[in-house]
């Protein structure tokens, strides 16, 4: 006989109930924020972008007062009781209007330099989490309401200073930013340091927005933001959009003009009728907004910077979809030139230099560059190649000239069949990895003298082939590729392929200031990465092109790793202008000899390039990275691995 089942009882039901309500909320929200997000995208991309609209929020993380506690803080005892009543109706004009009568206009302009005024911060909290973050939205104006000048600071740390800062109802100056899109600050409440133009008491606010029709109105700020809201797109960060004077003005702005639409990152209220309330304010005011949920107050921070991550990301590069590969078929083929267990001390005539590359290594502060020299001795050394070519197209005389060679080809036959005889010579069947590849490929075991790991290092190639990567694949080491493309859909800009092999076109270098754990690889005159159309620098207008873009095609990721580390090049002639630009690029801060390339060559000039930082070092590549691993792996026992 059938037992029957007991029902659930209503507690349960509405249990069930209230998760169901959750589940379809945050679906709301998230549908919400990526609806915004990809508006936020498109306007990004534009030539005029996004501008940022700070808050007091984003003050407030660096340890200045919100506004309640400033002028309750700062109130006499006499006065406190009005003003406490003041700020809970939510009029902080009336508040600061009474202060401003206890404390006498003196007064008042000491508390406001004392809130306001400069103050040390870590320069380290500047260059990362959201600040950071807002110096990549754009190049054209940023707007505030703050006094302070925290703004002022993280744009200066993080390499992007404002061209000028306008404080207060300067509406020439406004406009004028406005329609230049010029880098500068509109401090539209004016600054800490002068009390004229400053917009804080009722009193303040009135002489500032007023809404008459004389002939006043045209110099104050409710024409210079009824002209901002207007004519470009706001992402505010950092501002409540209660109810205050610029939010009237945003409302007058989205009633009278259609199609206006503007973008703001809140936290999401703290139950549904306040949620729904704030909404139906948000469209009155035209602004889509980016919630997320704050558990703690200290959650804000790290909830407003993972949504800045993704509006950075958006406008900074597209994904790519990846197209069919079986280049996993060429690993499978991989014959390793695995190093020997045990190496015989050689090179001791370099016991300085290696011991100044170890330091390095250890550091974590030395860049590789391999040249064709580290394939030795197979077909793709740069002599063997382009001989190659050479022959194939008959035009020997042109052997020794190797880009006017490619250029040559290209001109007569086009770049695909170019491209297509350069395929022929990558054939992995031909081609095994050597001992640079293998370096890399054993790095996670490497250590330091003191036991810690050996910190993930930056490997630059101008080699098509794909030795390296395959290496590092099959021994399962982490790592970023980023790509040049002389061609094709992505021309002139940089493909990046992450750790877990998604693909990425960097259309906004400044934008790309840090990356995931793993080793990097810069194919700088392009290659072979799965997923990815092949494309390859080989031309004398390739070279050319490549060299005008550095540094501005290179991430900035990249640049501030130039600039802080010596390179290392092994088997590199130097001898197109690309290789040159980097070198320059890299040295340009830097005077002196602080790089160095391992080659055999005895044509290449010693004195031009020591004078471009770089010391030749004549040694066999293989012989050098045998004792640099030998070394590498010495460290290691000494540690007590």
């Amino acid at each position: 006989m059938a037992v029957a089942k007991p029902s659930a009882s209503k507690g349960s039901k509405v249990k069930v109930l209230a998760q169901a309500e959750t589940d379809a909320e945050e679906k709301w929200l998230q549908h919400c924020n990526e609806q915004a997000l990809q508006l936020i995208e498109r306007q990004g991309r534009s030539n005029l972008g996004l501008v940022p609209f700070v808050g007091a929020g984003v003050s407030m993380a660096f340890g200045y007062s919100n506004w309640y506690n400033l002028l309750l803080g700062n109130a006499p005892p006499d006065a406190m009781p009005s003003i406490k009543a003041l700020l809970d109706k939510d009029d902080y004009e009336g508040a600061a209007e009474r202060l401003l009568k206890a404390l006498g206009p003196d007064g008042f302009q000491n508390m406001v330099a004392v809130a306001a005024g400069d103050r040390a911060i870590d320069e380290r909290r500047l260059r990362t989490g959201s600040l950071a973050l807002m110096t990549l939205l754009g190049p054209g104006p940023v707007i505030t309401t703050n006094f302070d000048r925290v703004l002022e600071s993280a744009f200066k740390v993080n390499s992007r200073q404002f061209d000028s800062v306008v404080s207060g109802p300067r509406p020439d100056l406004i406009v004028d930013a406005l329609h230049g899109n010029r880098h500068v600050l509109i401090k539209l409440h004016g600054d800490w340091q002068d009390r004229v133009g400053r917009t804080f008491t009722k009193s303040d606010y009135d002489a500032n927005y007023v809404t008459d029709e004389s002939e006043q109105k045209r110099t104050l700020l409710d024409s210079v933001l009824t002209l901002l809201f207007s004519s470009r797109s706001f992402l505010f960060v950092g501002a409540s959009l209660n109810s205050d004077r610029t939010v009237e003005v945003l409302r007058k702005v989205h009633a009278d003009v259609a199609g206006v639409r503007h973008y703001a990152i809140l936290s999401v209220p703290r139950n549904k009728k306040l949620l729904r309330q704030k909404e139906v304010q948000l469209r009155k005011l035209g602004i889509m907004p980016l919630w997320y949920r704050a558990t703690s107050p200290n959650d804000h921070d790290s909830q407003v910077q993972r949504l800045m991550e993704q509006i950075v990301e958006r406008i900074s590069v597209r994904n790519i979809v990846a197209i069919p590969t079986s280049d996993n078929a060429g690993a499978k083929a991989l014959r390793r030139k695995r190093f020997p267990a045990k190496l015989v001390p050689a090179l001791s005539e370099l016991d300085g230099h290696f011991s100044r590359v170890v330091n390095l290594i250890h550091d974590g502060r030395l860049n590789f560059f391999l040249g064709s020299g580290s394939l030795w001795p197979t077909k793709l050394m740069a002599n063997d190649f382009y001989n190659g070519l050479a022959v194939t197209f008959e035009c020997e005389a042109l052997k020794d000239r190797r880009s006017a060679l490619t250029q040559h080809i290209l001109d007569r036959y086009g770049r695909d069949t170019l491209e297509a005889e350069i395929d022929k010579t990558l054939d992995p069947s031909e081609l095994q990895p050597r001992e640079a590849h293998e370096l890399f490929g054993a790095w996670a075991a490497l250590r330091t003298a003191q036991g810690g790991r050996v910190p993930w290092p930056w490997v630059f190639t101008t080699n098509y082939d794909d030795l390296l990567e395959q290496v590092l694949r099959a021994d399962k080491v982490p790592h970023h590729i980023f790509v040049y493309q002389a061609d094709g859909e992505w021309k002139g800009r940089f493909c990046h392929q992450r750790p877990d092999g998604s693909l990425r076109c960097i259309d906004q270098p400044d934008s790309i200031v840090s990356l995931d754990e793993g080793l990097v690889v810069v194919k700088l005159n392009g290659g072979k990465v799965p997923g990815l159309v092949r494309s390859y620098v080989s031309t004398a207008v390739d070279y050319v092109q490549l060299a005008a873009r550095i540094p501005a095609v290179l991430p900035e990721v990249m640049r501030r790793r130039l600039q802080d580390c010596p390179m290392l090049f092994m088997g590199h002639s130097l001898s197109e202008p690309d290789v040159e630009a980097l070198i320059r690029y890299a040295h340009l801060e830097r005077r002196g000899a602080r790089s160095w390339d391992v080659v055999t060559s005895d044509s290449m000039s010693v004195d031009y390039w020591l004078e471009c930082g770089v010391v030749l070092i004549q040694q066999k590549v293989h012989l050098y990275v045998q004792e640099l691993y030998r070394r590498l792996t010495a460290a290691r026992g000494r540690s007590g691995a």
